[in-house]
């Protein structure tokens, strides 16, 4: 029988201090800390070995790619992730890789780097590889940055590698991640996340905050100014599991991240903040780079039933979601 290899990795949800991940914002912003939170939506990979050629199939999105070498699947924007994962890992007898995720398209929750992680420890066990740890942290940024054509910061890695809270503090030539483990019915009282329906593109949102602030945009700079001290603020409520100060640092953390640049925010996101802190949410923010995608809230816990019933009443496409933090990181069986 062929020995099938499967691994899965958590996404997260970021709770303040994105973009500043991404070198050398942090450099030019000392004290820099970005905090997130894994959640139980995984991505998954399933990886045998096969004869003729390289496959990459996605069941429930009904794609299917089979090619001779693994350097043409780079042409192919389904397929390319696998293709540079392969490259990067030097394999070069023929794979069948299938993939799934219960992470939402375009929902800022880090569900493309979920996978990232997922394909890259399935791919390396095939090849008797051990992959985990924040030891990768910088390979599957440098595959993924591959990619997509523009800068991957890093702290979308360390919760589908380790699971739990990170807060990743920047320091001159090095970035020193703090993980603990969430108390998942505490969370569960106090986090509600609500999907707006529109898909948004963190790399295309990044880059243009990234691009005027290298460019001197001072506007931009006191506005990453104003994130970093608030998540700095979060990261000290996030270790103690302190939500009322989660709270104040989630909404400070916005009311800068939204001035960084037009495509930001959005009339949903807007739309959804506005509905749960009428409901009593000590405040909320767009997941990952906004612009579109999840919302997360904070609220006190007897507040919290008003908030997500706020959120199911407004208008549109969009729905809340149910999820929970999650401990355990990574995951990799097989062989």
């Amino acid at each position: 029988m062929t020995p099938t290899f499967e691994a899965s990795a958590p996404a997260r949800i970021d709770l303040a201090g994105g973009t500043l991940d991404l070198w050398p914002l942090h450099v030019l912003h000392p004290g820099s800390v970005t905090v997130n939170v894994a959640i139980d939506l995984r991505a998954r990979c399933r990886v045998r070995r096969r004869e003729g050629g390289f496959r990459v199939s996605v069941p429930d999105l009904g794609y299917e790619r089979t090619v001779g070498r693994s350097g043409d699947l780079l042409a192919d924007p389904r397929g390319a992730l696998a293709g540079a994962l392969l490259e990067a890992l030097e394999i070069t007898e023929p794979r069948d890789i299938e993939l799934s995720s219960d992470v939402p398209y375009g929902s800022g929750l880090g569900g493309s780097s979920a996978l990232t992680v997922a394909m890259a420890a399935a791919l390396a066990a095939s090849v008797g590889r051990d992959f985990g740890g924040t030891g990768e942290v910088e390979f599957v940024r440098d595959v993924e940055t591959r990619v997509l054509g523009k800068p991957a910061g890093v702290q979308d890695y360390y919760p589908p590698l380790g699971g739990g809270i990170h807060a990743i503090r920047f320091t001159p030539g090095r970035a020193v991640a703090s993980r603990h483990d969430a108390d998942p019915g505490a969370w569960l009282r106090h986090l509600s996340l609500f999907d707006t329906g529109a898909a948004h593109s963190s790399g295309m949102n990044n880059w243009e905050i990234f691009r005027a602030r290298l460019e001197g945009d001072r506007g931009v700079a006191l506005r990453l100014e104003d994130v970093a001290l608030a998540a700095r603020e979060m990261a000290e409520a996030a270790e103690a599991e302190d939500f009322p100060a989660m709270g104040t640092a989630l909404h400070r953390e916005w009311t800068a991240r939204r001035r960084l640049a037009p495509v930001v925010s959005s009339p949903a996101i807007e739309a959804a903040i506005d509905a749960a802190v009428s409901a009593g949410a000590w405040g909320g923010k767009a997941c990952g780079a906004g612009g579109g995608g999840c919302v997360v809230i904070l609220s006190a816990p007897e507040k919290t039933p008003a908030v997500r019933e706020a959120l199911t009443c407004l208008p549109g496409g969009g729905r809340l979601l149910l999820v929970a933090v999650e401990n355990p990181g990574l995951a990799v069986s097989g062989g």
